[in-house]
């Protein structure tokens, strides 16, 4: 049986973003020993009672972590060390002081990308429905040859295809550089943390993205939304879970 250690000291500094509070604590507590590899970490809500946040901040930092290999969590089982290297603890802090926190992001791209989507469905062109339709064929494809970055890549082009229908550049602008943040190291790291261990993650997002095509083709605003919401929805659950 796996113990719990003592956990460390808290932050003497609470920082604004709390996830990036927590995700400190915990390297600080792997770099000192606190933790060691095939420990079992404590619970969600003993964390975030400990450093005085909500559970959902805990779930962001423990996502990252797990996504970038330091962690693994196991569904039921915990939480557990996977590996203390010196050089990934050091990268990881490096990459998540890098940009916006993964909250940030999400909250950007839900209210933009719903949006969006909604408005598209009103004004998208013949030309329009082929380029989406062609982006999720590639995307099809490309999950089913476990090809991570043409899939990333096939997805960008889609959500491109649905800015360019909506005749508004500074919204083109707009979901062109919230791609650019989504391409940062640790967004496109918890991503592919969830297509490569998470099977279902992938074909609820193909089946998603099906389903908002289905609303492209009918003009049905109200679906688009609906789906759009469902997804962020989804999302939000496996990264963040809920206070």
């Amino acid at each position: 049986m796996q113990v719990v250690r003592p956990m460390a000291a808290k932050p003497k500094t609470l920082q604004s973003r709390r996830s990036r509070l927590v995700f400190d604590y915990l390297i600080e507590a792997l770099q000192t020993g606190v933790f060691l590899e095939g420990d079992r970490l404590p619970g969600e809500r003993e964390l975030s009672d400990y450093l005085d946040v909500g559970r959902s901040s805990v779930r962001e930092a423990l996502s990252a972590l797990s996504a970038l290999g330091i962690l693994n969590r196991r569904v039921g089982d915990g939480t557990y060390v996977q590996s203390r290297d010196v050089w990934l603890l050091i990268r990881a802090s490096g990459i998540t002081h890098d940009g916006a926190s993964l909250r940030a992001v999400f909250e950007l791209q839900r209210i933009l990308e719903v949006g969006v989507a909604e408005l598209a469905t009103q004004l998208i062109t013949p030309e329009g429905l082929d380029r989406a339709e062609a982006a999720i064929a590639e995307m099809t494809d490309a999950a089913r040859r476990d090809d991570i970055e043409r899939y990333f890549e096939a997805d960008r082009q889609f959500h491109l295809a649905l800015a360019q229908a909506t005749d508004n550049t500074l919204l083109e602008q707009a979901v062109c550089q919230l791609m650019d943040q989504m391409d940062r190291p640790l967004w496109r790291a918890v991503k592919s943390y969830f297509i490569r261990f998470r099977t279902e993650y992938l074909e609820r997002s193909l089946e998603g993205h099906e389903r908002l095509l289905s609303a492209l083709k009918s003009q049905d605003h109200a679906l688009a939304r609906a789906v759009m919401e469902a997804h962020f929805d989804r999302i939000a659950g496996e990264i963040f879970g809920a206070d």
